[in-house]
């Protein structure tokens, strides 16, 4: 597992992986269309994992307050896995827990902050950009911003490391 960008896996409503990141591939193999708590309970030499049957659908029924962080050991090492609501799909995101306080280059600006929690929320590029009195082009800009920061090549990924990071609650 790397410790710069986390394992993402996106699940739909129906608990099945739709898509997952180049480090979600490696870590696991490919999920794609295999229940999430098959996919990520399935993680060999890892100790802990509250996966468990229908658990994303626990998630989801939770709305955003159905967040789950939760602690475990991968290759004796410890390691954290996340599984918040976004939309209607679940976004789960393993990484090491060894340093879970975000670095300098990891300090998200106030606006980042206010772009990543809309988009936490679901909210597209032009309705956070209504939201916030700024142009598509600045929200687009602060997106760029936020995944080269948190080293995330997509925006369920980054909004997974906002939580982990402790900018999202």
């Amino acid at each position: 597992m790397s410790a710069l960008i986390p394992a993402v896996l996106v699940v739909q409503n129906d608990g099945k992986v739709t898509s997952q990141n180049r480090a979600a591939r490696r870590l696991l193999g490919e999920k794609k269309g295999q229940y999430c708590w098959d996919a990520v309970g399935g993680l060999d030499g890892a100790e802990g994992l509250p996966c468990q049957r229908d658990c994303a659908l626990k998630v989801l029924s939770g709305g955003m307050d159905g967040s789950r962080h939760s602690s475990f050991r991968y290759a004796g090492q410890r390691a954290q896995l996340s599984c918040v609501t976004v939309d209607d799909t679940v976004v789960c995101a393993l990484s090491h827990a060894a340093d879970v306080t975000s670095k300098d280059w990891q300090t998200l600006t106030p606006r980042e902050r206010a772009v990543l929690e809309l988009l936490a929320l679901g909210e597209t590029t032009a309705s956070a950009a209504t939201q916030l009195c700024i142009s598509e082009a600045t929200v687009r800009s602060h997106v760029e911003n936020m995944r080269c920061k948190l080293g995330a090549n997509t925006r369920a990924a980054m909004v997974a490391s906002g939580f982990r990071l402790g900018y999202l609650n």
